[in-house]
């Protein structure tokens, strides 16, 4: 029998991604959570859960670098990392909620996932441009997001492919 060199996880992702990658990475997801957290007001009502986020951040990671090397590509395109965070953040759920808060708060972390895709869509940025009207349709279509994300099967590719399909949206419009 051979006997193989096994990689312990940090050498894996050391090999895959530097240490610049991995910190701004992380910082940039742990900065949209915590964005998220204040603007939704959820002090008290839930809490995030570091070491559920750490697991979720190394998931990510490691999905990453598994299509890196599968594709033979230096880097992933930003759609594709927040396709695979929002994914992450639907398993792992490092929004927890705090005993007797309001049922509201039950699909938090599909919420979450939501706010990254639209973000990562440039849906959330004030200096987005809508069609004059379609503001009614535009709100069905992101309830329809939601409802995906809560029960729907939310794999990163088919949120990729949602991505994919708002950018192509805005170009065909030119409303990007």
């Amino acid at each position: 029998m051979d006997t193989k060199e096994f990689k312990s996880l940090k050498e894996e992702l050391n090999s895959a991604f530097s240490d610049e990658y991995i910190f701004n990475v992380g910082l940039l997801i742990h900065s949209l959570a915590e964005k998220f957290y204040e603007e939704k007001q959820l002090e008290g009502k839930v809490y995030f859960d570091e070491t559920i986020f750490e697991n979720c951040f190394i998931d990510i990671l490691v999905d990453i670098a598994r299509l890196k090397y599968f594709h033979d590509i230096s880097l992933v395109n930003y759609i594709k990392l927040m396709a695979y965070t929002a994914s992450w953040c639907l398993k792992r759920k490092p929004f927890q909620l705090i005993e007797g808060c309001n049922k509201d708060y039950i699909y938090i972390n599909e919420q979450f996932a939501l706010s990254l895709l639209l973000q990562a869509a440039g849906c959330m940025d004030e200096c987005t441009k809508y069609a004059k009207g379609n503001e009614e349709i535009i709100i069905k279509n992101i309830s329809q997001i939601f409802y995906h994300l809560k029960y729907r099967n939310t794999n990163p590719q088919t949120l990729e492919l949602l991505l994919v399909g708002i950018e192509n949206g805005k170009s065909m419009y030119d409303i990007a």
